[in-house]
């Protein structure tokens, strides 16, 4: 099931481009930087991808699991 980055929750595993191609939101917080195009989007943190990805609110995502 596709759904977009505004609809994204904690908790929710989505489809990503790193190794195992899917990861597990452990939290997000809104995006402070200095793109106007990136208007309301949220900065996820993975339990693989520690790094964090931003991601953007109209962009969709491939939602494997949602608990």
């Amino acid at each position: 099931m596709m759904i977009d980055g505004k609809d994204l929750k904690i908790g929710d595993t989505i489809k990503v481009w790193w190794s195992p191609k899917r990861d597990t939101i452990l939290s997000l917080e809104p995006y402070e930087g200095p793109l106007e195009c990136l208007d309301g989007a949220r900065v996820a943190h993975f339990a693989i991808l520690e790094t964090g990805m931003t991601i953007p609110a109209d962009e969709s995502y491939e939602l494997i699991n949602r608990p």
